[in-house]
């Protein structure tokens, strides 16, 4: 079992062969491209005859369940809301219509999120990876700061310039703009807790976001998102100078094709893994697969729900 996780998954070709011809055309941009779909489809064949050639990746066993107890909450598409070190994180959220056929928050889950109620009451910060509607509108987030005074947003400077023009009258200290060199980081502190800002570039898509950022938060076990960064291993070379990633957000398909299994196992390297990224009309035949593959594993897929993670 690599790096020491509790649960292995092995996400067959099946995956990709199932995924791909369903949603990999469909996806707009923000998802996988046509090479990583047309990769996917061309190495099924290969991967269900050679098993030994795909690798074992780590999948939280996440269930999705409003009684959970847990320090992660599913917002929406790549939304999270994580509590690491003591301090809460909004990532990628929240949105407002998004992109079809990406999740979006209900009307009252929304409600919440831009009125910074509970379950999302007391965010430290809101940590956006690039603009692309499904993971950032200006105007929920200046909703959220305003509604919560001790937020803060860290992001690039594009990010911080459109919540800017939406919210004129947010204070500048509560706008922090990071953007390292490509393929560097910088740390910031959120009252206490480290959050290092990885610049790593975005999936090739059409509207591609030239400031594509991704965040590792914390010491002790750090959490990863990488939004829709490409899936190429020297777009994370990064890491090898930082702590070891023990939960990391990642896009389904760097599970579900083979060649980005490899490189998730060489280049990320996480203890556990939660998928995210799932357009909600392909999540009933993504976990039919896994069933069928008897692979422990689910995918976050339902907004608003809390995810109870495997140590």
């Amino acid at each position: 079992m690599l790096y020491g996780a509790r649960i292995a998954l092995l996400l067959l070709s099946a995956l990709s062969a199932n995924m791909v011809p369903a949603c990999g055309r469909s996806f707009k941009p923000g998802g996988p491209s046509d090479r990583d779909a047309a990769r996917a489809i061309s190495t099924a064949d290969d991967a269900a005859s050679s098993l030994a050639a795909l690798h074992y990746i780590p999948l939280i066993r996440a269930f999705a369940s409003s009684a959970a107890t847990t320090d992660v909450r599913y917002v929406a598409n790549s939304g999270m809301l994580v509590t690491a070190s003591g301090r809460r994180f909004l990532i990628d959220a929240p949105i407002r219509e998004g992109l079809a056929p990406y999740a979006t928050s209900p009307a009252t889950e929304r409600a919440s999120l831009e009125g910074a109620r509970e379950p999302y009451a007391d965010v430290d910060a809101i940590l956006i990876t690039h603009w692309h509607e499904d993971h950032f509108s200006p105007e929920a987030v200046a909703a959220h700061l305003s509604s919560n005074p001790r937020t803060i947003l860290i992001s690039s400077p594009d990010i911080v310039e459109r919540v800017r023009g939406v919210a004129p009258a947010l204070a500048a200290s509560r706008l922090r703009a990071v953007l390292p060199a490509p393929g560097q980081s910088q740390r910031v502190d959120v009252g206490g807790t480290p959050v290092r800002v990885l610049r790593i570039r975005h999936n090739p898509s059409r509207r591609l976001p030239e400031q594509h950022l991704g965040f590792l938060i914390g010491d002790s076990a750090p959490v990863l998102h990488v939004g829709d960064a490409d899936p190429a291993t020297d777009n994370f070379v990064l890491l090898r100078s930082l702590p070891p990633v023990d939960l990391a957000f990642l896009p389904f398909w760097y599970v579900s094709d083979a060649g980005n299994q490899r490189m998730v196992a060489d280049a990320i390297r996480p203890g556990r893994i939660v998928a995210m990224h799932v357009p909600p009309g392909d999540v009933s035949k993504l976990d039919a697969t896994l069933r069928a593959e008897k692979v422990t594993a689910v995918v976050a897929a339902s907004p608003g729900s809390a995810l109870h993670i495997e140590p």
